[in-house]
């Protein structure tokens, strides 16, 4: 029996380092970007059967009786926990608030071809555009379309060019809304204006005048001060007549009924009702034919002030490359001087059904075993519950208080495990003893 009991504490030290390095080590990363905490789970030894299942003279069952031949290391899992977020106001420093991973490209020269999977998303953009993690590699996703839209096939590199340029755009739709005033009276007017681009990005004013006819009708007026839309006016109107008219009439809740079109083309981009007036661009300021479509269906009656206004218009002059940033959804947005911003990349955020199961590959890297399962990807925010937040970092989901009283606990069952094997060197000795 004192035998058994020296492996039982051997068993005991070696199982309780193991849990004292789990917990140091936990300890030494509390710091460490997105690391998740281990835990070291034990599991006793198959033990020594004493006495087996069997009846006494009398009929009576007896039990089964083992001792046990100590302890084990079961399993060392780790905890994948969300950990704070901590604000850092680098953009491209990103954290992921709910499950997944970034997923970068393997590692050069590495045994294995696998993608590395990460939560530490201390990223830069090195110097041709490419964003890469803190040792070089490349973070990867998907391209965007120019509808918005992920082209989720083949994963890429997510980068941009530093030397980017926004074209310059000519407006081929405007859209107008606001009120005018139901109070109004006949011959009270309104007049707003807005600027729109031609092909060169050069900036034009377009100016719109309303005027109130009678109960629920308006007539409009569009003038063109710089000369450069045609003017539909028949007889050889001038600018100051404006280059397109038309009435307006409102149903007896505020809203739109018809949008009548004097000379110019009617503007239907939906192939519904016609929502506005359309006018031609002048050959030397938009080539190929292009029109300007002014959309009115947006405007109301009602009582109240008249505050009609130009919503937004497609054109824009050219730009420089002001900024990038990453939206919630993982998407990489360029900022140009112009004010127009274009989506190049989407972030790939890579998950599996056991998290537990990745390889640890250090640098707070993990890849895919038979175990994790394999490797799904998603998009943030559409197939995965998860967001990606600009500017902040996950910290370690530690508690340093309770891995203080784990330390503790580990050391006092490792001095316990070697009391046991001093105890069992003393009935040795008092064994040895027995002959003299």
């Amino acid at each position: 029996m004192s035998l058994q009991s020296l492996s039982i504490g051997v068993s005991g030290l070696r199982s309780h380092q193991t849990r004292l390095d789990t917990v140091s080590n936990n300890i030494a990363n509390s710091s460490t970007t997105a690391f998740k905490r281990q835990r070291a789970a034990f599991s006793e030894e198959l033990g020594q059967a004493i006495l087996g299942v069997g009846r006494t003279a009398g009929g009576s069952n007896i039990n089964p009786s083992k001792v046990g031949r100590g302890v084990s290391v079961a399993s060392i899992d780790r905890n994948f926990s969300q950990g704070s977020l901590n604000d850092t106001g680098i953009k491209t420093d990103l954290a992921l608030n709910g499950d997944g991973f970034f997923v970068a490209s393997p590692k050069s020269g590495a045994a294995s071809d696998q993608r590395r999977l990460t939560r530490a998303g201390n990223f830069t953009f090195n110097q041709n555009g490419e964003l890469v993690t803190a040792n070089g590699l490349n973070v990867q996703g998907w391209e965007v379309g120019e509808d918005g839209t992920a082209n989720t096939g083949e994963l890429k590199n997510v980068q941009f060019d530093p030397n980017a340029q926004s074209a310059a755009k000519a407006t081929t739709e405007a859209e107008v809304g606001g009120n005018l005033s139901a109070d109004a009276e006949v011959g009270d007017t309104s007049e707003i204006s807005s600027v729109v681009y031609d092909e060169q990005g050069k900036a034009h004013n377009v100016v719109i005048n309303f005027e109130n006819t009678s109960e629920d009708t308006w007539n409009y007026t569009v003038k063109d001060p710089d000369g450069v839309l045609e003017d539909e006016n028949a007889g050889g109107g001038t600018d100051e007549d404006g280059v397109a008219s038309g009435t307006i009439k409102f149903n007896d809740d505020g809203s739109v009924d018809t949008v009548g079109v004097n000379e110019a083309g009617n503007f239907n981009p939906d192939g519904g009702p016609n929502d506005g007036v359309s006018i031609d661009w002048q050959s030397d300021a938009v080539q190929g034919g292009k029109s300007l479509g002014i959309s009115l269906r947006d405007i109301t009656q009602f009582s109240g002030s008249t505050t009609s206004k130009f919503q937004g218009q497609n054109g824009n002059s050219s730009g420089e490359l002001s900024g990038v940033q990453f939206t919630p959804e993982g998407k990489l947005q360029l900022n140009y001087t112009n004010g127009v911003q274009e989506e190049e990349y989407q972030l790939a955020i890579g998950d599996v059904n056991n998290p537990n199961g990745l390889e640890q590959q250090g640098e707070n890297f993990f890849t895919t075993t038979g175990a994790s399962g394999d490797l799904q990807l998603g998009r943030a925010g559409r197939d995965l519950q998860t967001s990606v937040v600009s500017g902040a970092l996950e910290s370690s989901n530690v508690d340093l208080a309770k891995e203080f009283s784990d330390l503790i606990k580990a050391q006092r069952s490792y001095q316990a495990s070697s009391q046991i094997i001093t105890t069992a060197d003393e009935v040795l000795n008092q064994t040895v003893q027995l002959k003299r």
